[in-house]
């Protein structure tokens, strides 16, 4: 009965050695050929620092990185609108800025505006304090609902923010909590 033992434990070893080989020879031979998937054009970070979106009738939507004097004509190429014929070609040669959204609609007509402020914070793109909304604050980590509304009373009893300090002017807003919080945020002044 030990035999049997160890005889099994034998045939067990021989399989599990050859099955990590067969393993071993897939993932040899799949290397010498390179994956058929190719990235996004102008889909990561590294091809430019510009995030633009774009969304609209055509089904088209997503969001870019495309090189610094990218035009909507480069972004519609990137998002695989190969004929740009039936766009006003003046807004074709529009340059794109980051936090920007390129809106086709119908007909041909295009929109350039402003990208909405959660895809913003998503990316890491600071959001302008003097628009916010309350929700739009409360999506910051270490913004609670309290914070938020004291952020746009104040925006709204002084005017407007001139710069991206005036937060410390908030109840519970000082330098250390100032510190975490300053890299969400611009001013129209900064743009």
């Amino acid at each position: 009965m030990n035999m049997q033992g160890t005889e099994r434990q034998r045939d067990g070893a021989i399989v599990i050695v050859v099955i990590a080989s067969i393993f071993f020879a897939i993932s040899c031979f799949s290397s010498l050929f390179p994956s058929q998937i190719s990235d996004i054009p102008f889909g990561n970070k590294s091809f430019g620092p510009v995030v633009v979106g774009i969304t609209g009738n055509a089904g088209f939507n997503g969001i870019f990185y495309v090189p610094e004097k990218a035009r909507v004509c480069d972004l519609l190429g990137a998002a695989g609108i190969r004929n740009p014929e039936p766009f006003d070609q003046k807004m074709l040669s529009e340059r794109l800025s980051t936090g920007k959204t390129v809106v086709i609609e119908s007909y041909g007509r295009l929109r350039i505006v402003e990208m909405n402020n959660a895809n913003k914070l998503a990316l890491g793109i600071p959001i302008d304090i003097n628009k916010a909304t309350t929700e739009d604050l409360m999506l910051i980590n270490g913004i609670g609902e309290k914070t938020a509304w004291q952020i746009v009373q104040f925006r709204e009893k002084s005017g407007r923010y001139h710069k991206v300090e005036d937060l410390m002017k908030i109840r519970g807003i000082k330098e250390k909590k100032f510190q975490k919080l300053r890299r969400y945020f611009c001013t129209d002044d900064m743009l």
